[in-house]
């Protein structure tokens, strides 16, 4: 017969006993002396004299008279087999009788049962100090000998735990259930130097579940996590005490009366966790306490808030003891607790946890994560620390793991799955310090909690003045990630991700934990995609060659942004272990392999060749992988990293090659290797992968290692009748974001004689540029209005072997551009330039790309025309609407001479003036004037295109208007010259005229050419004709041709041009010698015909006098005789 059937008879008996003695002495007992009390009905939690008082279950057979009759003192009473009820509020106090040593083996059960409302939900005891029952041995074989102490559950299957030895402090019990059955059995009874094997005294209280905010939430929200408690360690004198403060409700109604208040002084509060205070007491620490608790619990007194959250503490599994269940804690506040917590857990106890989540958005992936930052809420019997030489770190509590749980055997372990044969990631005991984050691969975790067969009262080995809570309680949360990431394993027993695409993104470290010996395998494999093909090209090139100088059509490229592996965890870093040189250490370590790894390899080094017996060295690398180590990771050993990027600004330079690896093909592996696990060591690392595409539409530009591409059409399949797609360049490497600055880009078509190219532009994306694209009107080309600096241009070149000219510009492809673009081109060659300018990290091949398509179309007209429309001389002049009809879609091309420019102008006035180098608002209409193009008295027009990419759009006069309404055009690089530059434009000039078919007018344009007037007086003789209006240098031969060039007509004016004056300068000597000869024989000739003139009149006048004098006499005589 087995022990445990043996306790159970006796304990039968005794009961039995005690039964049949207490009816026998209810029989006997005398009439009560006082009759107040007939009428008085006692509680449940009372016992009731026979004279009616009212007395607490804990006074019977106390050795005390509290009834005055003597009625609660009978013979041969005793404590045991019965059931102890209690009051809220109220703390009893119990004691059993050393029993004689022949009345050994002694066996005595106690019951304590809350009965709901007043008389509580919970029941606590307390084992005071000194609480001795037998002594302790050994936690797993045979420990409690001559004595014990065993708790169970009234409504539970007993377990058979078993605690024995002394208690040097309070040990606290508390009741998963109603009733708490404690059964006390005592084999033998010694005694030593230190007394007796058996002291049982005891103190015990209900407790209501609405107060118990520890095990169950809600309640006031306060710092009750972070608190310890220091008990007093002197002997309750008295019996009962009310409104004291148990150590699971205490942190409640603080301020009800003066005793509640003067005992919850001799709480002692300390901030545990953020403090790191252990468990152990010194002279400074409990003053530096004392004074933080009086103030802190003056403002908890103020400030106090109330949060009605309640735990979720899983349901039971029906047949097990404290096995339960929880599902979906991603709504409810879910804690995993040992059974009996915040008190002492039971022994020979084994319960399972297991978690689910059920509830899973789409396209998301639970994971479950266990944890516990407040250290006090967990301690679980640990073994002893006698290995450590320093007396303050010898006692002080701390998380202990794997095989340092072995001597106790209590220990909680999480499994990373839903049974025990999962991998097990986490295994700890102890506590005090942060439970680190353990989560869980999938939707499922399973927390294992299993304790020794025996057990001791006291969980500290030095001062059993301060006590933290015992066995544990976890959080529980969950997170959701993307069902598609790599940031959790599909499967439990393999760690390998599997990351193939033409894109890019981020590499992290699993989001889970990693059990310990584990290798994760990242494969990086980049691939083409089906949508992403140039099937429709056909390109069969008849020369050697392919469409891209590369040997892969992707590589990848890796940039590390961090790399972090956590030290041994021994609780929380302080700063001098921050100080302290890092050595490496690869028990955690990340490679980088330069192709594929078929297997995981066993060495860490970097250069893992493998030689026989002969030391030759083996064409095998790494197992059966063929490949190379481009980098080694380890703590302390950081190769080459990209880690400014993490600061997340948008003024940090991107990485760049030097800072970053590239493979030499399209596949690349990552190995993550951890031999301790990473809920205890966390790897983290970060990586940005890319997926580089080397690919390029078309053929490269003589071997160009650039992005200009030809398409050819005579390289084209000519039964292809369809427009074929070319796209903007993929390769990162052009871009911002691999730090380059500029990006131009050529995409050149040439047709065969009798074709023409046409170009649709379907999408065209700038970034975060604010640009649009407009359409003239008039002209039906597209300009870039706003922020410029990255756009697509479509130039064309009027002959092979001439510079091209812009004609469209198209550079975003917002919700109101004029998309699609189209343009046939005039002439065989045309040419698509994709440029950007001052690029920063947000600019790559998805922010800053086109689509467009090409087709080679006939055009029979073009090739007969036989108008030369090449234009060079010093001069010249064009009639724009005396074309023949095959050549009126052909544009003029004047070129000047080597160092010369050109001026032209015609009748007519402004309509638009486009310079790509000034950026024009965005809300601004195209024309310059409105009006002129309204008053415009013809439909045709002409547009001007310089070097420099400036378009001029005029409407044509005929000569019968005034002079005033000139258009007046110079070419590239007249007006001013960047010396920043660092290609000169050419100076040559592009003229089309788009004609009318009802136009019938005559339209003349002039040109001629210029050069810059010399600074120095030396080079005057270089510039002997001149426009001085225009501050120009002109040939001779435009020197009074007849026709006016310069504006103000200073070529054609009579000084220079009279024939006369264009005599030898010598015979204009002697022709003006003669002139002056001449001019002063007349002048003598005409003096003295005015000197022979004047002697004549005075001697007229002279006798004019004297006959005037005779007549005066005569007449006065007349007038006197009268």
């Amino acid at each position: 017969m087995s022990a445990y059937k043996i306790n159970i008879i006796l304990l039968c008996l005794c009961y039995v006993t005690t039964t049949i003695l207490s009816a026998k002495q209810s029989q006997q007992r005398p009439p009560a002396a006082n009759q107040n009390y007939n009428n008085q009905k006692c509680s449940i939690s009372e016992y009731t004299c026979v004279n009616g008082k009212c007395i607490s279950l804990a006074q019977y057979c106390d050795n005390n008279d509290d009834c005055g009759d003597n009625s609660d003192e009978p013979r041969f009473c005793s404590h045991c087999n019965r059931t102890y009820y209690g009051n809220l509020g109220v703390t009893y106090h119990m004691e059993l009788h050393r029993p004689k040593e022949d009345k050994t083996p002694f066996v005595c059960q106690l019951t304590f049962t809350a009965a709901g409302g007043i008389h509580g939900d919970i029941v606590q005891i307390t084992l005071l100090n000194g609480f001795t029952v037998g002594k302790f041995v050994s936690f797993t074989h045979n420990g409690c000998q001559d004595a014990y102490l065993e708790f169970s559950e009234a409504s539970r299957t007993p377990i058979g735990g078993m605690f024995c030895g002394q208690s040097w402090g309070p040990s606290v019990f508390y009741s998963e259930t109603r009733s708490l059955v404690t059964t006390i059995r005592l084999n033998k009874l010694l005694r030593d130097q230190s007394g007796y094997n058996f002291d049982f005294r005891i103190a015990y209280k209900v407790l209501s579940k609405d107060e118990s905010v520890v095990r169950y939430g809600g309640g006031i929200k306060s710092d009750i996590y972070e608190n310890i408690t220091k008990y007093d360690t002197h002997h309750y004198d008295n019996k009962q005490t009310t409104n004291r403060k148990s150590k699971f409700d205490n942190y409640h109604h603080e301020n009800d009366d003066d005793e509640s208040s003067e005992h919850d002084r001799s709480y002692m509060k300390s901030n545990w966790y953020d403090n790191s205070i252990n468990l152990t007491s010194s002279s400074s620490i409990k003053s530096q306490m004392q004074r933080k608790y009086k103030k802190e619990k003056f403002q908890s007194s103020r400030n106090h808030t109330i949060d009605s959250t309640k735990y979720y503490l899983g349901d039971l599994i029906p047949g097990t003891y404290c096995s339960r269940i929880y599902s979906n804690c991603d709504k409810k506040a879910c804690r995993l607790q040992s059974p009996n917590f915040p008190g002492m857990y039971p022994r020979n106890l084994t319960c399972y946890y297991a978690v689910r989540q059920h509830d899973v958005p789409p396209g998301k992936h639970a994971l479950i994560t266990v944890k516990q930052p407040k250290g006090n809420l967990v301690w679980i019997m640990a073994g002893s620390q006698n290995s450590i030489k320093n007396e303050k770190e010898k006692f002080k509590p701390r998380l202990q793991t794997w095989h340092e749980c072995d001597f106790v055997q209590d220990y909680v372990t999480i499994y990373d799955g839903y049974t025990t044969r999962d991998p097990i990631v986490l295994k700890f005991c102890g506590g005090g310090q942060v439970i680190p984050e353990t989560t869980s691969s999938g939707p499922e975790l399973l927390v294992e909690f299993t304790t020794s067969p025996y057990g001791t009262f006291n969980n500290l080995q030095q001062d059993s003045n301060l006590l933290a809570f015992n066995g544990f309680q976890l959080e529980v949360e969950v997170t959701f990630v993307d069902i598609q990431s790599p940031t959790y394993t599909k499967s439990k027993r393999s760690c390998e991700f599997w990351i193939r695409g033409t894109g890019y993104g981020v590499l992290e470290n699993p989001k889970h934990s990693v059990a310990p010996n584990t290798t994760c395998l990242y494969h990086l494999q980049g691939t083409e995609i089906t949508s992403r093909t140039m099937d429709q090209l056909q390109v069969s090139l008849r020369r050697a060659g392919s469409m891209s100088s590369s040997t892969s059509r992707f590589k990848i490229w890796l940039s590390v942004l961090k790399f972090d592996y956590a030290p041994i965890y021994e609780g929380p870093m302080d700063e001098n272990m921050l100080l302290q040189p890092l050595k490496e250490d690869c028990t955690g370590m990340l490679r980088i392999f330069d192709g594929q790894l078929r297997e995981p390899p066993t060495c860490k080094d970097l250069d893992c060749h493998v030689y026989d017996r002969n030391d030759a060295q083996r064409m095998m690398r790494y197992g059966l992988n063929h490949t190379n180590v481009l980098a080694r990771f380890c703590r302390g050993s950081i190769p080459r990293s990209c880690d400014h990027i993490v600061m997340n600004s948008n003024y940090t330079r991107p990485c760049t090659l030097q800072e970053s690896f590239l493979s030499s093909n399209d596949y690349a592996t990552l190995e993550l290797k951890v031999t301790e696990s990473t809920a205890l060591r966390p790897l983290n690392f970060k990586i940005n992968y890319e997926f580089v595409d080397f690919y390029q539409d078309g053929i490269p530009f003589d071997n160009d290692q650039g992005c200009n591409r030809k398409f050819v059409s005579s390289l084209i399949d000519q039964q292809m009748m369809e427009p074929i797609t070319f796209r903007s360049i993929r390769n990162v490497f052009f871009f911002g974001r691999s730090g380059a600055i500029n990006l131009n880009c050529i995409y050149r078509f040439e047709a065969q004689r009798g074709e023409r190219v046409k170009i649709v532009v379907q999408r065209m994306m700038a970034g975060n540029r604010t640009c649009d694209t407009r359409v003239e009107n008039d002209t039906q080309r597209s300009f870039c209005y706003g922020d410029n600096t990255a756009k697509l241009q479509i130039y064309e070149r009027p002959w092979h072997d001439s510079v091209p000219f812009v004609r469209n510009c198209v550079c975003n492809s917002s919700s109101h551009s004029e998309l699609p673009i189209t343009y046939i081109s005039n002439s065989r060659e045309l040419e698509v330039h994709f440029s950007a300018i001052n690029m920063t990290r947000h600019d790559d091949p998805d922010t800053l790309n086109f689509q467009a398509t090409f087709e080679f179309i006939k055009s029979p007209f073009q090739s007969k025309c036989k108008d030369a429309r090449r234009k060079l001389g010093s001069e010249g002049v064009i009639n724009l609407n005396e074309a023949e009809f095959e050549c009126r879609s052909k544009p003029w091309l004047i070129e000047p001479s080597t160092g010369k420019y050109l001026y032209i102008n015609f009748r007519g006035f402004y309509i638009s003036r486009y310079n790509p180098a000034v950026h024009l608002p965005i809300n601004k209409s195209i024309g310059e004037n409105d009006e002129t193009t309204f008053n415009c008295p013809t439909n045709s027009r002409v547009i001007i295109t310089t070097g420099e990419s400036i378009t001029i759009t005029a409407c044509p006069l005929s000569d019968d208007y005034s002079s005033r309404h000139t258009v007046e055009v110079f070419s590239a690089g007249w007006h001013q010259k960047s010396i920043f530059q660092r290609h000169e434009a050419s100076p040559a000039l592009s003229v089309e005229f788009l004609p009318d078919i009802y136009d019938y007018n005559e339209y003349t344009l002039t040109w001629v050419e210029l050069s810059r007037r010399p600074l120095i007086a030396e080079g005057i003789e270089d510039c002997q004709f001149t426009c001085p209006e225009l501050n120009a240098c002109v040939n001779a031969s435009i020197w009074c041709d007849g026709r006016v060039h310069c504006p103000s007509g200073y070529d054609e004016s009579f000084i220079h041009c009279s024939r006369i004056l264009r005599l030898p300068a010598e015979v204009l000597a002697v022709f003006c010698v003669l002139i002056i000869l001449l001019c002063c024989v007349g002048l003598l000739y005409i003096h003295r015909k005015i000197k022979s003139h004047c002697q004549r009149s005075s001697v007229l006048q002279t006798r004019l006098k004297s006959l005037s004098s005779m007549d005066t006499a005569v007449f006065d005589e007349k007038d006197f005789i009268s």
